[in-house]
């Protein structure tokens, strides 16, 4: 190791520690062992003050008997001496209580016999001090304290020891009663501290010399494996920076997302210099998001290749493909992009590709599994007349009939055959099917993507193609138009169709869309707060929309009010298995009947048309068609009131969906004023948010003793195990914490990253709340969305029997983590009662 080395490893580790060493004695010797002889004497002090308390109550009890006429002075005088002259105290019962009278006169000692009855005015210890004396001025002043002087070790009268003692008057008889430690005593205690603080040091010395030791050594290996990774580092560099150099395309190296290495070629083509390019970022260079591009790249092995345009230091821009690989430089991810410039030629080949690509890429829908759009067949004999076609394509609201000969379908028929095959030529509606009809039928795998039935779509110009299973039977049939439906899908469009929308039944039909779009998201492992966020958006939308018809109908409100979600709609965390939770707040200028009645008609219609457009109506009737939630904001002031207020746990219980409130429609000033009142209004209710901590303290993992997950209920005796249930501690747990810390956001992950930011949680605690939460919502809509794509009721159970072991040891973690929860929640609301 290098002079330079050593020294900072002495100032690094080893000054510090016998810096650590030399400041725990200090600590010990200067603080410690003072202290403790303090306490202990003051514990010697409370002890004898308290003991000569006791026998003083003695004095008092006789004095009694003496005021109740019981006993004359002198005899309650001598019966109190003699008892308090037998009491004896201590380890060996050798110490003892003495009593004097104001003048000062022995009254009594068990041990100093010749002392009794003699006048200790002029009595003095070992070093001169008239101890009695002392003591009756003290108790003149202050009615009782303690002395210190010199007396004889308890009956040994050859041997004297300072001693303490504390007295304290007895008023009435004019008696001073007392009783000492020995300060010896004290000093053997404290020696024994002594030895044991020492002992102490002397190890924990030792322990840092051994750890010392180890460091010493650690650190030299470490030393020497840092040279060589430094030589091997050298090496590496010189290695990229002859293949960046090397190279015959534009090249450079990104590490920790800045340029290092550049080739000339690069300069040439960005005009930029080594220096220059040094200082650019990648967004600024390429017109392409960086962090975006790189999320994509997970195999080390294999390079991603996109089409950009790079800017370049005359302000030109130039098309180029960049080729991205990640490479492994001094334990870090980097990155090496190789970029070449696109010729006229190239460009007009790419932009060809495109065009037969374009439904490939242009949504995220497209790259779904055919097999969840298919459409049952409407199938006809082939003698069936083209009339009896068209009553049955009318029938079943069906564009086309597949025709079968001996059950086996052989062509397909559509109302396009109809019109150009024979309403067009003239022809009779009783020829029979097979004349008009397209053979053979085109078939699709059921796993072939929707963007490839697209191609095949648009390559065999044919509007129907009957769909095949693994084993080759045709199972179902989707069209042309079909596919057009669903890639009408994207969120944007969606929204833009709900604004346009004119009546509550293009609502529905428009909803009947949002499924597909989930259950494509959730297919591609989205994150679930873009889930939530596109279905709250999309509720959101539906809800105005619905509210502005309503408007339209009942006229201008007469007062500025307030449309508010509730619970998960609230937090912006609904699913696919959502009922309202809704209410509305009239600005306290509307208390007029008339007002209300007019709200309250607002109110149901709402509710009846979001219930027709598919968000069914809430079982606890939760909602603003109920007169009791469309209330002015003084009488929604009085409910919040009450709740906090109300001690009894399940009624807050009932309440706590109303603390995630959020404004839909109309005046945001009313709901912030609402929730002001309501962070003020909390404050300081212990027994409010122990009551709202209870569905956390509460909750039992469905685990037996052995850990494994059984589910709290059976279904066909399969283990179930409810989403819903398990994400409902960690929601209470961010809303209990949110609203004791005054904050005014509902969304559960935006909680979490606030009490995290507040310092209220641990990072370990934000990161396995964000980790549980999200994955409890990607289970939860992974399940309702294939429910929905099965035809069942999307709700919130999972057979455990369905999950893999993975995912059965992460819900396990989660309970782990639930439990952690559990303590913190125990601990700071609990035990704070």
């Amino acid at each position: 190791m290098s002079d330079r080395g050593s020294n900072r490893f002495f100032l690094v580790i080893v000054f510090p520690s016998i810096l650590a060493i030399v400041l725990f004695i200090l600590l010990t010797h200067i603080i410690l062992i003072p202290h403790f002889e303090k306490a202990i004497l003051d514990k010697k002090k409370e002890m004898i003050s308290e003991l000569t308390n006791t026998a003083w109550s003695l004095l008092e009890e006789y004095n009694q008997e003496f005021t109740d006429s019981n006993l004359s002075q002198s005899e309650a005088q001598n019966i109190a001496a003699l008892r308090i002259s037998e009491i004896r105290y201590g380890h060996e019962l050798k110490d003892y209580f003495w009593i004097i009278d104001s003048h000062p006169t022995m009254i009594m000692h068990p041990y100093r016999l010749e002392l009794v009855n003699t006048d200790l005015s002029n009595y003095e210890d070992a070093n001169g001090k008239k101890l009695f004396v002392e003591a009756t001025k003290l108790v003149e002043q202050k009615g009782e304290g303690f002395i210190d002087y010199m007396w004889q070790w308890k009956d040994d009268s050859t041997q004297i020891v300072p001693k303490l003692s504390f007295v304290k008057e007895f008023v009435p008889w004019h008696w001073i009663i007392g009783t000492g430690i020995y300060l010896e005593d004290v000093k053997y205690e404290i020696a024994q501290l002594k030895r044991r603080l020492y002992s102490i040091s002397i190890f924990i010395s030792l322990l840092v010399s051994v750890i010392l030791l180890f460091v010493v050594r650690q650190s030299l290996a470490i030393e020497n494996r840092r040279r060589k990774a430094s030589s091997e580092l050298l090496l590496s560099k010189e290695k990229y920076k002859s293949l960046v150099e090397a190279s015959t395309e534009g090249t450079l190296m990104i590490l920790e997302n800045e340029i290092v290495f550049s080739n000339l070629k690069f300069s040439g083509l960005s005009g930029f210099d080594n220096s220059e390019l040094k200082q650019q970022s990648l967004n600024s260079l390429f017109q392409v998001g960086w962090t975006e591009l790189i999320t994509r790249i997970d195999d080390p092995k294999k390079s991603l290749s996109i089409e950009t345009k790079i800017n370049c230091k005359d302000k030109s821009e130039k098309d180029v493909i960049i080729s991205i690989s990640k490479v492994k430089y001094a334990n870090a991810e980097g990155y090496i992009i190789i970029t070449k410039e696109i010729s006229a030629k190239e460009q007009l080949e790419i932009e060809s590709e495109h065009l037969s690509h374009e439904l490939q890429t242009s949504l995220l829908l497209m790259n779904q599994p055919i097999k969840h759009f298919v459409k049952k067949l409407v199938k006809s004999n082939e003698s069936t007349t083209v009339l009896e076609l068209a009553k049955l394509m009318t029938a079943k609201n069906s564009k086309a009939v597949f025709i079968t000969r001996n059950d086996k379908i052989v062509g397909v028929v559509n109302d396009s055959d109809i019109k150009k095959r024979v309403v067009a030529q003239n022809l009779s509606f009783e020829k029979p099917a097979y004349e008009i009809m397209t053979a053979p039928v085109v078939c699709f795998s059921e796993n072939a993507l929707l963007y490839e039935a697209v191609l095949l779509f648009k390559n065999k110009n044919i509007s129907h193609l009957g769909i095949k299973n693994d084993v080759g039977e045709i199972i179902g049939a989707i069209s042309c138009e079909d596919i057009f439906s669903i890639q009408q899908n994207a969120v944007s469009f969606l929204i833009k169709e709900i604004e346009l929308a004119t009546d509550v039944s293009q609502l529905s039909k428009i909803n009947e869309k949002v499924p597909v779009l989930i259950n494509a998201l959730v297919e591609s492992s989205d994150k679930t707060e873009n889930i939530t966020r596109i279905i709250s958006s999309l509720t959101d939308s539906f809800t105005v929309k619905i509210i502005e018809l309503a408007l339209e109908d009942l006229g201008k409100p007469p007062c500025e009010f307030a449309f508010i979600a509730l619970g998960s709609e609230g937090r912006k965390e609904q699913t696919l298995s959502t009922d309202q939770d809704n209410a509305i707040i009239i600005d306290d200028f509307g208390q007029r009947e008339e007002h209300l009645a007019y709200f309250r008609k607002l109110g149901n219609r709402v509710c009846s048309d979001l219930n027709i457009v598919g968000y069914r109506f809430c079982s606890g009737e939760i909602m603003a068609q109920n007169p009791k939630w469309t209330q002015t904001l003084s009488v929604w002031k009085e409910y919040f009131s009450d709740w906090i207020s109300n001690s009894e746990p399940q009624s807050i219980l009932d309440a706590s969906i109303f603390f995630d409130f959020r404004c839909v429609y109309g005046s945001e000033s009313i709901v912030n004023e609402l929730r002001d009142y309501v962070n003020a209004t909390v404050k300081h209710q212990a027994v409010f948010f122990y009551n709202l901590a209870l569905p956390v303290l509460k909750y039992k993992s469905p685990t037996n003793l052995f850990g494994n997950i059984i589910g709290r209920d059976t279904s066909h005796d399969q283990s179930v195990i409810n989403v819903k249930k398990i994400l409902l501690p960690i929601i209470c747990f961010t809303r209990l914490y949110s609203l004791h810390n005054g904050l005014s956001e509902t969304n559960t992950p935006n909680r979490i990253r606030k009490l995290y930011k507040a310092e209220i949680i641990t990072k370990i605690m934000y990161d396995e709340l964000m980790l549980s939460y999200n994955y409890l919502m990607h289970l939860r809509f992974r399940f309702q969305a294939k429910s929905i794509m099965s035809n069942q009721f999307p709700g919130n159970e999972v057979v455990v029997k369905d999950l893999t072991q993975i995912e059965i040891s992460t819900l396990k973690k989660i309970f782990n983590e639930i439990a952690n929860l559990q303590t913190k929640v125990n601990f700071d609301f609990k035990s704070n009662l």
